[in-house]
Formats: structure tokens, C-alpha cells, sequence
């Protein structure tokens, strides 16, 4: 036993260390975005039922926590413990005779949401979860048991680290008779157990989640989705139903860039798609977005829903249905086209029963899997849209002004004669070693001459304009505010000699008893140097070309227009910018079940999907003719080339990978391979010939087709 029990540990300890690998190895990705990560390790207790007659002890593990913004995580999690041992008084009556001198090895793994209630040092959270827990009695099969755990705790920081406490209620239900061999006394519905687990863990983050507005929290900044989809459902084949096309609509509240719910329903579409059939679906989803902004945007999804099958319902042997409960996991991605308008698909797993009901499970053989594929648009209304390009353009600009004239306001803070120093072009060590020399000469000269303004080194310059009494411009008063200590010299009229940096009239110059601390002329300099930086910093990245350049062209009839770069646009866009030079037309044939249809289409090549990057984003659009009836295809693809092989005329092989619209199965993946051919040289009008094998989803419907194109 002790060698078994040597191996599992190891194999436990890899599958630790091959999970933190991975979201170590994903955290650069995920660190740019609003997503935290962090790593979890930590022990928990368990506190056994007493109908199960384990020994509580000690649980060891983890979890990975993605904190979708400052109020919800999601913790997946692993715990294990091998060889624990048996309550030597109990276990005898619960278990048999065969757990004589036996131990089993317990994991338990799933995945929590976790709520966080405040976000101070000290913050308290409630935690839901659900798993499996797996039991290994030794020489005796394994059992998988399915749990839910409700609880919370506290998170903290100690000794320089952040730690948590928490402690749930683990249940599952089980025929603990059942563990070691078949309960042939207990023959009725499995008993629930209820276990108690307390634990500890510290953080250790491997990215911080990046603070904005949308993670503030509360339902400010908050946008609300409305999502049509269509989809199809395929059951699971214990359930004996045939797929189902279903359309439906989403809506909900996005609370921040990352996470929002949403509520859902949909409606099952009948074999001729011209009316409803008798099956629905409503529930509740959270969506996890892993990433945002543009491009591809993957998301998590966590959720429940009911199936509800109408009176009029019927399989093929005439039976109906009753509901059925369903626990809803999935993944995703959305593809954004504008700040207001996504493109989104999803697979999620229906997880049902067949016979009983959710809350009456037991073990993971008592579940099935039922997918549900799904596309769609997300109608954003409300929140904040992401700033346009010229947006930005100003709000640089209101930035380099900014700078500028709090540039220009420490300028005119400074001595008159720094400024000088500067139009006669000293380096500031010598402008500084200048300006001393200067003080101490009007030092002197102060000492000797009485009439003289006396000049100290951190002097404070007070101006004040003169204020006119009375009719006569001959009589003019000011006002002097006076210091409770030190001493006011007013000279009036004229300066004794021009080159003296004395003030002019009415101007009064004050000396406080206690000067300050620091030198104000350097720290002038320095606000003035840094300023001065920051504005060349800003200009440099104004006037740098970005990747999406704007390119300026000047004819006498045209002098002022700019034409933007395509290829800068969000692929989308471009469709409306389409040239002639872009398309690919084609012809072929399709084979389906022994049907054969003619097939007329075109694609566009319409570019990198961004700056510098391999792979083009090409729209087909294409129509069958022929046997099975009229088809029609309409994807979105991803088109990746390799290097050409062979001489002037090379062959040039690529793939393609896409997905939309296909009439006979309301969706449709497009999976191909080709290459094409250079059948006239020429930079002025090439021509390629293409020749390629496709796949509609996964080559359950095949098609050979033979193009032309311009461009590679």
C-alpha cells in the first residue's frame, strides 16, 4: 500500500504543478487585461459526517483565483489526501468486514464563486462551490461523488503577506456500505452527508487586476446586453431525443468589463424552421470575460436553467417528458465590430439526469452532457464606449496645453535673472554657480549702499498692482501685507543702475525671518526640466507612425482629403471597402450523403486581422445548387498562408478555419485546406489559380473547389 500510496502522491503533486504552470504560463496574457490571478495554496480540515466514519484530519492543495474585477472571483480548486484512515469503533458497522484494516485516498476538486463583501484590508467573502469527490478504498473500485459547499471567511493581510480563513459545509450524498464492496442491507436512495471544513491559505499573485472605471463596482458605468442567438442543442444519447434548433434572446446587466449576468430564453424550432416546437429553455447565466477590448474576447459561463417541455410535447414512441433541471457550463469568445455591436458564440454543457431529478444526485454516472453550440450579436445599451481616435487626439492635445502652461507659470515664478542666465545659454550647474555669485555681489553692495534693495537668497516676491484712490493719478497707495517678524525695504522710483535686478516701482520685496527649507529656484528648474520632458515625450508619440498610419494624399483636385489605411480598420468594416482585386470566385462541387450539389461563391481577402500578423480575415458568401435542395453558406474565416514552394510559378499552401451561417443546419464550421498556383506573373495583374478540399462542419459535408484570385 505504502507504494501506491507513493505514486498517487506524486501524481497529485504533478497535477499541481502542471495547473500552476499553465496560469503561469497565461498570466502574461491575462495581466494586461482586468483579470487578476493568483495562487491559493493551502490546507483544510475536514470534519467528517457521523454516518461516515472517516478520521478528520487534514486536506492539502489549492486554488487559482481569477478576480473578475474587486467584488467576484472564480476559484477552481484541488485538495487531496492519501491513505486516510478509519475510524477503527465505527467502521466496522458503517463499512463491512472488507475495510478491515483499510485507508482511502480522498480528493476533491471543483470550482467556487466567490463574493467578496468589501475591499478595505480586511475583506469578508461568501463562497459557493461544486465538485467531485473522488474516493480510492484501497482494493476496492473507486467512487465519484458529487458535492456542493456553501460558507466564508475572511481575507487579511499578515506579516507582509495576504492570508484568508473560511469555513464551509460540504455535502454529498452516499451509501457509506457501498465503499468497500455492494451494500446488500441498504438498498434505498443514497443518505446526504454533511461535512464541516474549516482552512487557511495565503495569496500569491501572479498579476494584478488592472483598476478602472468599469471595476468600480454598484451599477455605475454598467451597460445592459440584449443578445439574439440561434443555436442547437444535441442530447445526450441516453436521453433518446433527436437535436434541436432552437433561436432565443439574452439580456441582463453588464456590472464592469468582465463580469456581467444575464437572463435567458429560448424557444425550439420545428424540422421545417417555420414555426416553434414544443420544447423551451429559461434560466439564469454569469458571464467571466477573460479579456477585453478588441479582437477576440474569450468568456467563461456558470449557470442554471429548466427545460420545459409543453403538454403537446412527444418523442418518437408517443411518450412526453417531464422538465428537466439543468446545470449550465460553457465557453466562448466575442468578436467585437464597434464599441455597441459584438459578434459572440459559445458551447455550453446542459448537464441533466435522465430519470431523477438534479437534487437527488449522487455520483457523476448519474449526470449526462448535453451541448448546446450557439452564435449570436451582443447590443450593448448604455455605459461608457471605448474613446475614438480623434477623442484621444484631443485629449492629447488638452494634455501637451496643460503642460505647457504650467511650464510657462514656473518660468515666470523664477528670478528675472535665471531667465536671463537661460537666453544666454548657461548649463543649469552654471546658471546655479551664476546666480550665487550674483546674490553675494548685491550682498555686499546692500551693506554699503542704504538706499539699495537688499537682495536675499530665498527672498519671497510679492507683486501688487497699484491701487488708485481719490482723482489725482498723482497720489497712488498700495497695499503692503506685513510679516509678524522680519523686516519690508521699499525703494520707490527708478533702479540706481540697469543692470541691477532690483523691482521696479511699487513693487514690494519682503524677507521672512525663517527662510524656506529648500532652494525655490532649483525646484523651479526641476518642475520646468520635468515638464519639459513629459511635452517631448507626448510629441514624440504624437508624431510617431502608429500601425495603423493614416496616409495623406495631395492632388491639385484633392489637396485636403485623407484616405485612412484599410487594413487599420476592425475587420468588419472593411466589408464596405471591398475592391474588386479582393474577391475570390469560385466553382465546385459538394457531397452529401450520396447528393451532389453545384457550388457558386466568392470570398474577399480583406487582410491581416491586425497590424503584422499572419492571418487574413476572408468572408465567403456561397450558394448550392442540386441534390439535398438549395444551400447557403455564409462564414466568417481565417485564412493563414504558408511559404511558397517551388520556382516562378509556386505552389503556395494554406489552411482555413471559419464560422456563420449554413441554411440545412442553421450554423456551420468551415474547416479547409488548398494551395494556390501563379498562373501569370506580373506586379500589374497577377493571377493565381486555387484549388481546395473543405469541410463543413468537420467534413461531414465535403466540397472540391477551384477559384482565381489576385492577390495570395
Amino acid at each position: 500500500m505504502s507504494r501506491f500510496c507513493l505514486s498517487r502522491s506524486a501524481l497529485n503533486a504533478a497535477r499541481v504543478v502542471f495547473a500552476s504552470a499553465i496560469v503561469t504560463a497565461s498570466s502574461a496574457t491575462v495581466h494586461a487585461q482586468q483579470v487578476g490571478v493568483s495562487v491559493l495554496p493551502g490546507a483544510q480540515r475536514v470534519q467528517w459526517s457521523k454516518d461516515l466514519p472517516f478520521d478528520d484530519d487534514y486536506m492539502y492543495g489549492g486554488r487559482v483565483a481569477l478576480r473578475f474585477g474587486k467584488w467576484v472571483e472564480l476559484q477552481p480548486f484541488y485538495f487531496f489526501r492519501d491513505g486516510l484512515g478509519l475510524d477503527s469503533t465505527r467502521a466496522l458497522s458503517a463499512f463491512g468486514p472488507l475495510s478491515a484494516g483499510k485507508d482511502v485516498d480522498v480528493q476533491h476538486y471543483g470550482s467556487s464563486l466567490q463574493f467578496n463583501l468589501g475591499d478595505a484590508a480586511f475583506v469578508p467573502f461568501a463562497r459557493v462551490s461544486a465538485g467531485v469527490l473522488r474516493l480510492e478504498p484501497d482494493s476496492a473500485a473507486r467512487q465519484d461523488r458529487i458535492t456542493m459547499s456553501a460558507g466564508g471567511g475572511v481575507r487579511f493581510g499578515f506579516a507582509g503577506l495576504n492570508a484568508e480563513l473560511y469555513a464551509e459545509q460540504m455535502g454529498f450524498r452516499m451509501n457509506p456500505g457501498s465503499l468497500f464492496g455492494v451494500d446488500t442491507s441498504l438498498m434505498a436512495n443514497p443518505m446526504t452527508l454533511r461535512n464541516f471544513v474549516y482552512g487557511a491559505a495565503i495569496t500569491i499573485p501572479l498579476s494584478t487586476m488592472r483598476e478602472d472605471e468599469g471595476n468600480a463596482g454598484g451599477l455605475s458605468g454598467s451597460s445592459a446586453p440584449l443578445e439574439p442567438f440561434v443555436g442547437r442543442l444535441r442530447y445526450a444519447g441516453e436521453h433518446g431525443l433527436p437535436d434541436l434548433e432552437v433561436a432565443g434572446l439574452r439580456a441582463g446587466i453588464d456590472f464592469s468589463p468582465v463580469f456581467g449576468i444575464r437572463g435567458f430564453y429560448w424557444r425550439g424550432l420545428n424540422d421545417d424552421r417555420d414555426g416553434p416546437a414544443p420544447v423551451a429553455g429559461y434560466g439564469g447565466e454569469g458571464q467571466f470575460n477573460l479579456s477585453t477590448g478588441q479582437g477576440l474576447s474569450p468568456f467563461l459561463i456558470v449557470g442554471a436553467g429548466q427545460i420545459d417541455y409543453k403538454d403537446n410535447f412527444a418523442d418518437s414512441l408517443g411518450v412526453s417528458r417531464v422538465d428537466k433541471t439543468a446545470l449550465i457550463l460553457g465557453a466562448g469568445a466575442s468578436f467585437r465590430l464597434t464599441d455597441r455591436l459584438r459578434l459572440n458564440g459559445a458551447v455550453r454543457d446542459y448537464i441533466m439526469t435522465v430519470d431523477e431529478n438534479l437534487d437527488n444526485v449522487a455520483s457523476t454516472g448519474d449526470l449526462t452532457h448535453n451541448t448546446m453550440i450557439t452564435a449570436g450579436l451582443t447590443i450593448s445599451f448604455g455605459g461608457k464606449s471605448t474613446p475614438s481616435s480623434a477623442q484621444r487626439e484631443r485629449e492629447r492635445d488638452a494634455e501637451l496645453r496643460e503642460m505647457r502652461a504650467e511650464r510657462d507659470r514656473a518660468e515666470r515664478m523664477r528670478d528675472p535673472r535665471d531667465r536671463m542666465m537661460d537666453r544666454d545659454g548657461m548649463t543649469d550647474r552654471e546658471r546655479m554657480m551664476e546666480r550665487e555669485r550674483m546674490m553675494d555681489r548685491d550682498a555686499r553692495v546692500g551693506r554699503m549702499m542704504a538706499d539699495s534693495v537688499r537682495m536675499y537668497r530665498d527672498s519671497t516676491i510679492i507683486l501688487s498692482r497699484p491701487n488708485v484712490r481719490g482723482g489725482s493719478p498723482d497720489v497712488q497707495w498700495i497695499t503692503i501685507p506685513v510679516p509678524a517678524q522680519g523686516e519690508i525695504i521699499l525703494r520707490y522710483g527708478m533702479p540706481v543702475r540697469a543692470d541691477s535686478m532690483t523691482p521696479g516701482r511699487d513693487t514690494v520685496m519682503m524677507r521672512s525671518a525663517t527662510p524656506p527649507s529648500g532652494d525655490l529656484a532649483a525646484q523651479l528648474l526641476e518642475i520646468e526640466r520635468r515638464l519639459t520632458a513629459r511635452i517631448d515625450a507626448v510629441q514624440r508619440q504624437t508624431l510617431t507612425p502608429s500601425a495603423t498610419p493614416n496616409v495623406t494624399v495631395v492632388t491639385p483636385e484633392t489637396r485636403n482629403m485623407v484616405v485612412q489605411d484599410r487594413n487599420g480598420l476592425p475587420v468588419f468594416q472593411r466589408l464596405q471597402r471591398t475592391r474588386t482585386a479582393d474577391l475570390r470566385p469560385y466553382v465546385g462541387l459538394g457531397f452529401d450523403d450520396g447528393d451532389t450539389q453545384l457550388i457558386l461563391g466568392t470570398r474577399a481577402d480583406l487582410g491581416p486581422i491586425s497590424a503584422g500578423s499572419g492571418f487574413n480575415f476572408v468572408p465567403e458568401l456561397a450558394v448550392g445548387l442540386g441534390g439535398g435542395g438549395t444551400s447557403v453558406l455564409a462564414m466568417a474565416n481565417v485564412q493563414y498562408a504558408f511559404g511558397s514552394i517551388g520556382g516562378a510559378n509556386a505552389f503556395r499552401p494554406y489552411v482555413t478555419v471559419g464560422g456563420g451561417i449554413y441554411s440545412p443546419t442553421v450554423l456551420g464550421i468551415n474547416t479547409s485546406v488548398g494551395t494556390s498556383y501563379q498562373l501569370r506573373t506580373g506586379a500589374d495583374k497577377p493571377l493565381l489559380l486555387n484549388v481546395e478540399l473543405q469541410g463543413i462542419n468537420l467534413f461531414s459535408k465535403t466540397r472540391i473547389l477551384v477559384g482565381v484570385s489576385r492577390t495570395r
